[in-house]
């Protein structure tokens, strides 16, 4: 009974830390693509100050929206807070990881997938063309990159012997630096760009609506609504941080730096990479696939 409490005590803490930092992340990326852009970009601490310019705005909704439209945002954010309770590697250490059962990764990859969802349902239930276009395509992007994602756990399920991530996290006693572990990288790196609608899959500073793909589906929020939305992609982006840190990077590093690390190299491939075009989304993911087939084959 104790180890239960102190792993829902452990987990309660880790949420609320990822919570509070999710928006600098954010802020970092957009300040590392803006001095590789050679512009001085806004500070990193503006993502606090949209946060609170939208919560302090009204919630516009039109009389033809169901209760959907408004659940819906609420769920995308529970989901990525119940998700980032499950993310080992901040608050828990190698040792304790081996002691207690720490979000069971199947569970992990769905609790998003099904917040994903929800997101989807309230960009239909606005009935605009920009909406239902948006949800379209990320369901088309989710139906590529569920499979991929769950290929990279089972990597790391086989390697371990367990699907509890936190007996995932990278023994740097036995082993780290080998080719299935970066080739498992590599690819992880490439579909936590996906999972986030990041480039090259999708542009999050895009203003072109025939391009949105993830935006596209916000179009319709505002206020509270739209800064519970925001919040939870920067949480979610955070959460992947954390996963690719902790359980792929194989570096013996702590895991707050590999984690600044991967937000400096996520600035760096937006910078140098376009969006591709959709139906190119699948080569990148197959991509992703093989790498991971390999590392499966040789490991």
């Amino acid at each position: 009974m104790n180890l239960l409490w102190q792993t829902m005590g452990i987990g309660l803490a880790q949420a609320l830390l990822l919570f509070i930092f999710a928006p600098l992340v954010a802020g970092i990326i957009n300040k590392t693509k803006a001095i590789l852009q050679k512009r001085q970009g806004a500070s990193i601490l503006q993502e606090y100050f949209d946060l609170w310019k939208w919560w302090r705005k009204p919630t516009i909704l039109t009389p033809y929206t169901s209760w959907m439209f408004v659940v819906a945002p609420a769920v995308y954010f529970g989901t990525a807070v119940l998700a980032a309770a499950m993310v080992p590697g901040l608050l828990v250490s190698l040792a304790q990881a081996g002691t207690m059962s720490y979000g069971d990764a199947f569970i992990f990859v769905y609790l998003l997938a099904l917040g994903r969802f929800f997101m989807v349902l309230g960009a239909m239930d606005s009935a605009t063309a920009f909406g239902g276009m948006g949800g379209a395509r990320e369901i088309y992007i989710s139906v590529l990159v569920e499979p991929a994602v769950m290929l990279a756990v089972l990597v790391n399920a086989l390697r371990y012997q367990s699907t509890t991530l936190s007996r995932m996290v990278i023994d740097f006693d036995t082993f780290y630096f080998t080719v299935p572990a970066v080739l498992t990288c590599v690819a992880f790196f490439l579909v936590m760009l996906a999972e986030n609608s990041r480039l090259p899959v999708d542009n999050p500073d895009t203003h072109l609506e025939l391009t949105m793909i993830h935006e596209g589906m916000t179009l319709e929020y505002s206020g509270r609504l739209l800064a519970l939305i925001h919040w939870g992609s920067m949480l979610k982006i955070l959460i992947f941080l954390v996963l690719f840190s902790s359980l792929y990077l194989p570096l013996a590093l702590s895991t707050a730096v590999k984690v600044l690390l991967g937000t400096v190299l996520i600035g760096v491939v937006e910078t140098l990479n376009n969006k591709m075009r959709l139906f190119k989304v699948r080569v990148y993911l197959a991509a992703a696939v093989i790498l991971l087939v390999v590392s499966l084959i040789a490991e």
